[in-house]
């Protein structure tokens, strides 16, 4: 076994690699250990994975839907208290009570004695764009995300590992090396917390994904709680996903049923 990204023996390896970070809600979508080494899943964790999600939109993501990271704990998040002697303070979740750190008794002070009357939680709507950050976590899942998919095929590891076409990508997502910018594009297909019904049975998609093949180019598509996030995995242009949006209404791949998918699939080889 060689890791996808580095190429380095991983027969050895110990750890398991969540595609999607556990900080997100991932509990299933996993990658048998060895399929990325010890060495590059550390490196990603702490190096890209960390910045991500300690990012502002990222943070008041998980904050106000309470995603909990893998030890349980709920990010807290900066709210202004509304007072020309106020200043900023850490707000978090516990259960269904919101606490605050008070950072002095100035500030304790001034709630104490009720001269405090409002508190402001900023909401970040959207990410930030053209974040070099996302863009090599998105080749990251990209490259998780196909290994998952062929890895039900014989010799599938040697194929993925030796395909010199996905070197760029692999080569930006773990060195950040190839590219000044590996251009993604990024919208909202659906609202965050949007209720799906299926068979009376109400859930949440907290992420979702999937490959779609455009003018011989492979698209990787990821949904993350509403957001959409498109990359190609063979160049840095969006240009040809861009183009596919303008000629199908700008419905999503991954609103799409699976007979579509195969039927464009296919018209597009």
């Amino acid at each position: 076994m060689k890791c996808i990204f580095c190429k380095c023996d991983s027969s050895n390896s110990k750890s398991v690699e969540h595609i999607i970070p556990e900080s997100l809600g991932n509990k299933s979508h996993t990658l048998p250990k060895g399929i990325v080494c010890d060495s590059c899943n550390n490196y990603f964790a702490t190096k890209i994975e960390k910045n991500l999600l300690e990012s502002g939109y990222f943070k008041s993501l998980r904050y106000r839907n309470y995603v909990a990271n893998k030890k349980g704990v709920v990010p807290m998040e900066t709210a202004i208290i509304a007072h020309p002697e106020g200043g900023k303070i850490e707000v978090e979740v516990n259960g269904n009570i919101l606490e605050a750190v008070i950072p002095s008794k100035r500030v304790y002070d001034l709630v104490s004695s009720g001269s405090v009357k409002r508190l402001y939680i900023p909401i970040y709507q959207t990410p930030e764009p053209d974040s070099i950050i996302m863009s090599r976590f998105l080749a990251k899942v990209a490259l998780e995300a196909l290994a998952q998919r062929v890895s039900i095929l014989d010799d599938w590891n040697e194929e993925l590992v030796t395909n010199d076409s996905l070197n760029p990508l692999r080569s930006w997502a773990r060195f950040g090396e190839g590219s000044k910018m590996w251009h993604y594009h990024i919208r909202r297909i659906y609202d965050e917390n949007h209720p799906f019904t299926d068979a009376n049975r109400k859930y949440q998609i907290l992420h979702e994904y999937d490959f779609i093949l455009i003018n011989r180019e492979t698209f990787f598509l990821c949904a993350i709680f509403g957001m959409e996030y498109a990359i190609n995995m063979g160049g840095d242009s969006v240009e040809n996903y861009l183009e596919w949006l303008r000629k199908n209404r700008g419905i999503s791949p991954l609103q799409m049923t699976h007979d579509e998918k195969v039927s464009h699939n296919q018209s597009n080889q």
